[in-house]
C-alpha cells in the first residue's frame, strides 16, 4: 500500500491529531457466574476462549482429539497454563469423559467445527444438555443443513455437498446457473470460497479447495452452491432447556455485513432488535435452530437475504464465538455471549434472557492489511484515539476465526461513528499497513 496520502487524507490526519482526545479503551467488569470447568473440545490456536472463560470464573479442559482426528492447522500442542488443564482424546470415549469427571467438568463446548461431533459425544456421557450425538453434522456440516432446511420446506441455497467432483459437475450440468460457489463443507472453516463461472471454472479450483477444506477443518468434503448476490448477514443466538421438553431460542445479536467495490468485507453493522429486517432474519433463525436440532448453547449463523425469496441460511455453527466487538455490544445491549453460554449449563434455575439495548450504535471496521505487511505504530496510535473506538488491532488475530484485523467503533451519536469511520479509512490509506523491508 502506497504510504502517499491524498490531501483529502492529509486533512483527515491534521483534524485527528489536533483535535480528537485520548480514549480510554473499555474494559470488561466482573460477572456474576458460577465458577466450575468447562471442557472446550478441538479449540482454535490461541488462548482467546480460554481467557473469555477465566475472566469469567471458570477454569478451561482443552480436549486434544490426537494428531490423527483432528485438521492439521489444529495439531498446535496447546500449552497448559494457569487457567486451563489439557486431555487428549486417543479414540477412548470412556476414557475421555473419566479425565474429564475427575477434572469436575461441568460444562463442554466445541472449539472448532472439527469439534461439535466429539463435544456431543462427550455431553451425552456426562449427562449434560445436548443435541443428539447422531445428527451432529445438522450444527456445523452446511450441506446436511441446507437438506434439512429443504426437508422441512424453509428458503435455502440451491447446492449440493460431496467429495466428489464428478458428482458437482453432473449437479452443476443439471442446475445451469449463472455463477457457483465453491467451498469447505464445515462452517466457520478460514478460507475464501471461490467464485466460479461454469464446470471449466469448477474442475479448476476443486484440488486446492480439497487441500485447504482439509487443512483447515478435517474434512474433505465441499460444497458447491448457487452464487447469492443478496445481503449478507450474521445472527448470533444461544439456546437452553426449556419446560415441559422444549428448547427455549434468544437471538442475542444481528448483524448487517457491507462490502467494498471490489467485494471484500467492509464493515459490519449491529441492527437494533426493533427493525422490521431483525425480526424478519430473526423469525426465520428460530425456525432453522429448531429444524438443526440445536439444544443447548451457542450459535453464529449467517444468512443471505433475497427480494423475492426472504432469508437464506448460508451455515450455522455451533461453536461459541469471540470477537474485539463483545465488550462493546455488553454495554449496548446487555448481552454477554461467555455468560449466556455458560448459563444454559447451569443447573440452577436460568435468568432469563432479558436485554437492554442503549441505542448505541456499534460498527466492526474491518481491515486488510496485505500479506507480510505490518502496522505503523505512529498512526495506529492515531486510529486508537479516534472518540468512538472501543477496541483496536492492526494485525489479524491468530487462529481460525475472522481472518480480518477489525477495529470497533461504539457510541449514541450515530454522526460521531460515522465520522471515525471515515477516518480510519483515511488512516488506512495513509500507510496504516506498509510493507515489511528485507
Amino acid at each position: 500500500m502506497s504510504t502517499d496520502a491524498d490531501p483529502h487524507t492529509s486533512s483527515v490526519l491534521e483534524l485527528v491529531l489536533t483535535a480528537v482526545p485520548s480514549a480510554t479503551l473499555l474494559g470488561a467488569r466482573p460477572f456474576e457466574a458460577a465458577a466450575g470447568s468447562v471442557a472446550i473440545v478441538a479449540p482454535c490456536p490461541g488462548r482467546a476462549l480460554v481467557e473469555s472463560f477465566a475472566r469469567h470464573g471458570w477454569r478451561s479442559v482443552v480436549v486434544e482429539p490426537g494428531a490423527a482426528r483432528q485438521p492439521s492447522v489444529l495439531q498446535e500442542r496447546f500449552a497448559a497454563g494457569a487457567h486451563a488443564d489439557v486431555v487428549e482424546h486417543r479414540g477412548s470415549l470412556r476414557r475421555t469423559v473419566k479425565a474429564l469427571r475427575a477434572l469436575g467438568v461441568s460444562a463442554v463446548v466445541s472449539g472448532s467445527a472439527a469439534g461439535v461431533e466429539l463435544t456431543e459425544r462427550i455431553a451425552w456421557q456426562l449427562g449434560l444438555p445436548r443435541a443428539d450425538p447422531e445428527t451432529s453434522r445438522l450444527r456445523y456440516d452446511r450441506g446436511a443443513q441446507a437438506a434439512a432446511l429443504h426437508r422441512a420446506a424453509l428458503p435455502a441455497p440451491r447446492g449440493i455437498a460431496t467429495t466428489s467432483l464428478t458428482e458437482a459437475l453432473a449437479w452443476a450440468g443439471t442446475h445451469p446457473l449463472p455463477g457457483y460457489v465453491l467451498a469447505p463443507a464445515a462452517a466457520g472453516v478460514p478460507v475464501e470460497p471461490v467464485v466460479c463461472d461454469g464446470p471449466a471454472w469448477i474442475g479448476s479450483a476443486w484440488p486446492a479447495m480439497v487441500r485447504a477444506a482439509a487443512r483447515h477443518g478435517g474434512d474433505t468434503r465441499l460444497l458447491l452452491t448457487e452464487r447469492l448476490s443478496a445481503r449478507r448477514f450474521v445472527v448470533n443466538s444461544v439456546s437452553r432447556p426449556g419446560a415441559d421438553g422444549r428448547t427455549d431460542h434468544a437471538i442475542t445479536d444481528v448483524w448487517a455485513e457491507r462490502r467494498a467495490w471490489d467485494g471484500t468485507l467492509d464493515r459490519t453493522d449491529l441492527l437494533h432488535p426493533q427493525e422490521p429486517l431483525t425480526r424478519e432474519l430473526s423469525a426465520y433463525m428460530l425456525r432453522v435452530l429448531d429444524t438443526l436440532g440445536v439444544m443447548c448453547g451457542p450459535v453464529t449463523a449467517r444468512l443471505a437475504r433475497e427480494e423475492n425469496r426472504g432469508p437464506l441460511l448460508v451455515s450455522a455453527l455451533a461453536v461459541p464465538g469471540t470477537s474485539p466487538a463483545d465488550e462493546a455490544l455488553r454495554r449496548a445491549t446487555g448481552c454477554d455471549r461467555v455468560t449466556d453460554a455458560l448459563d444454559t449449563w447451569n443447573p440452577r434455575p436460568p435468568v432469563p434472557f432479558l436485554r437492554t439495548p442503549t441505542g448505541h450504535r456499534i460498527v466492526r471496521v474491518h481491515l486488510h492489511p496485505s500479506s507480510g505487511a505490518a502496522s505503523n505504530p505512529a498512526l495506529g496510535a492515531v486510529l486508537r484515539r479516534l472518540p468512538t473506538v472501543s477496541a483496536a488491532g492492526e494485525d489479524p488475530p491468530a487462529g481460525c476465526g475472522s481472518p480480518f484485523a477489525e477495529v470497533v467503533l461504539s457510541g449514541a451519536d450515530p454522526d460521531a461513528v460515522e465520522a471515525d469511520y471515515r477516518a480510519i479509512r483515511a488512516v488506512e490509506r495513509a500507510g496504516l499497513h506498509e510493507p515489511v523491508r528485507v
